[in-house]
């Protein structure tokens, strides 16, 4: 195991007790919503700031909704992934199987994966007290995603920010905020009915 530089010396909680708690935190939830941000670093050093909300239910329902600066949203009903641009009257449909890179590395939260099974644990780094970075491998082949880091809140396992590394220098952070857990989330929020006029790719 790497220990990557940490701030603070380790406390007496081992690496395999924290992917423990995480993996235990998030198979006790069955729903979760709130909302995001995501900040895209291209290997120019422009960026591309956008926001919106997330729902996610067990098993493999989820739905994203971008909000700024231009609206689509992702949803998943566990058979399939759509993907809708509403100013430009178009969806993509994708089986679930060939889920985005992000979706594969939040499979745990969604109920579809497992953190152990999944992913690979690389290095870690204690970024303060009761937070943690933990920085992944896919344990299986993808053609995008070369690395996957979480920051986590030790106090009770909850993935607090995402950050993707891809194989193209591309890095995509993505930080949650407001998160709620076990409420009553209707399966309406999960299913995609494409309006009149929409083209279906």
């Amino acid at each position: 195991m790497v220990l990557a530089s940490p701030f603070k010396e380790l406390k007496a909680q081992s690496v395999e007790e924290v992917l423990e708690k995480i993996q235990h935190f998030y198979s006790q939830t069955q729903t979760l919503r709130g909302s995001f941000s995501q900040e895209t670093i291209f290997p120019n050093g422009n960026k591309e700031n956008r926001s919106g909300k997330i729902w996610m239910k067990k098993p493999g329902l989820f739905r994203w909704e971008y909000n700024t600066p231009e609206k689509f949203i992702i949803i998943s009903d566990s058979r399939n992934i759509y993907v809708y641009y509403p100013e430009e009257n178009q969806a993509f449909v994708y089986p679930s199987g060939k889920a985005l890179s992000s979706q594969l590395a939040l499979g745990f939260m969604s109920g579809r994966g497992n953190l152990r099974k999944d992913l690979k644990l690389e290095s870690f780094k204690v970024l303060d007290e009761g937070l943690w970075q933990l920085n992944f491998l896919p344990a299986y082949q993808d053609s995008q995603v070369e690395k996957i880091s979480l920051r986590v809140n030790l106090a009770n396992g909850e993935v607090q920010e995402l950050l993707l590394h891809y194989f193209s220098g591309e890095r995509v952070r993505i930080t949650f905020k407001s998160l709620e857990y076990n409420l009553d989330i209707p399966d309406r929020v999960f299913k995609f009915t494409p309006p009149k006029n929409v083209k279906i790719n």
